[in-house]
């Protein structure tokens, strides 16, 4: 098959495009056609070894974190699809097994495993994956448009339901509209009840970000001290909730935005992750800061809910042939797109 993979991490170059075996399945596997597969910041670390990704290969990694595509064959084993279905991936791998996975907070399973950092992804024209992961892909949603969803709408999810308690008549912020899981974040956050604000580095993508629903949109390079605006959005009050994955560069004006009792939610540090606390301001204003990890498989079977109901949709903002990779992931790096970046084998 073909495939696009990397034996050293390192810079654009070391993206190669050839031939690779087809993968292997077990008795509880299954094997995908590959028919898109959206780009995220982890698979750029994880060619790079950068992000805590840097490790020494031992054999060709084929990227691709999120996956769309038809099965292509099935294990024994699996009874939950058939050959020619179309599906999506949910590309975190567990155990099932230890206290987290008993417990229902998979997402912070002890044995997890990252398809297409840690094994072979979606860079190809097939790949496989547990049955358990497989979903079908609602009717009417494209191939391109689903491999943009499990990933950004899981974390999105666990964001704003599990960890931060958004409540219908919440005022949001979202950071950085045209990010794939800010794109998500505001779909997921109107259609649970709430107001939302976001963020966004232009004024063509606030547009974007006020076409998939958000209420307001603040260009923040030319407002860059935006939780002035916020708080006269809000009535001077400032939002309940920020749902952060950028990090240093908005910490400041991200804390000046919440209201008394109000959380910031992080996911990510695009931008860093080291920053200063007042902690007097933290607890006079009796403020959360909460840590988000990923999204657990029932959480995303709730969002796929969402999906097939017409409240979230994937949001592409470019395709590439395969063989492109070393462009999408250009693209990438410079930041200079709305919603997802997608491989097409």
């Amino acid at each position: 098959m073909k495939a696009v993979y990397i034996t050293e991490q390192g810079g654009l170059d070391v993206l190669q495009y050839g031939d690779l075996p087809e993968p292997e399945i077990g008795p509880d596997e299954v094997k995908i056609r590959v028919r898109a597969t959206a780009l995220n910041h982890l698979d750029v670390y994880t060619r790079a070894g950068v992000r805590g990704t840097r490790r020494e290969l031992r054999e060709p990694l084929v990227l691709g974190i999120d996956i769309a595509g038809e099965v292509a064959a099935v294990g024994e084993h699996v009874f939950n699809v058939r050959p020619g279905d179309r599906v999506a991936v949910n590309p975190v791998i567990t155990c099932g097994r230890c206290e987290y996975c008993v417990r229902g907070r998979d997402n912070l399973c002890v044995s997890r495993v990252m398809i297409g950092t840690m094994v072979n992804g979606g860079y190809a024209e097939y790949a496989k994956a547990p049955w358990e992961n497989v979903l079908p892909i609602p009717d009417g949603i494209s191939y391109e448009e689903a491999c943009g969803i499990p990933l950004v709408a899981m974390t999105a999810y666990h964001m704003l339901v599990t960890r931060a308690g958004l409540q219908p008549g919440d005022d949001v912020l979202v950071m950085a509209a045209g990010s794939g899981v800010g794109s998500v974040g505001i779909q997921i956050a109107k259609a649970l009840g709430a107001r939302v604000i976001a963020t966004a580095g232009t004024d063509e993508k606030a547009e974007r970000g006020r076409q998939l629903g958000a209420d307001h949109v603040i260009n923040y390079r030319a407002n860059p001290e935006y939780a002035k605006t916020v708080r006269e959005l809000t009535g001077g009050k400032g939002v309940d909730i920020v749902f952060d994955h950028v990090g240093a560069a908005v910490w400041e004006q991200n804390i000046a935005s919440l209201k008394p009792g109000g959380v910031l939610v992080n996911c990510g540090v695009t931008s860093g992750y080291r920053m200063e606390l007042q902690m007097g301001y933290l607890f006079t204003h009796e403020l959360s800061v909460l840590g988000s990890e990923l999204g657990t498989k029932a959480e995303l079977a709730r969002v796929m809910k969402l999906v097939r109901d017409g409240k979230v949709r994937g949001v592409v903002s470019r395709t590439f042939p395969l063989q492109e990779a070393r462009e999408a992931h250009r693209a990438m790096e410079e930041r200079d797109h709305f919603g997802k970046l997608v491989l097409v084998p």
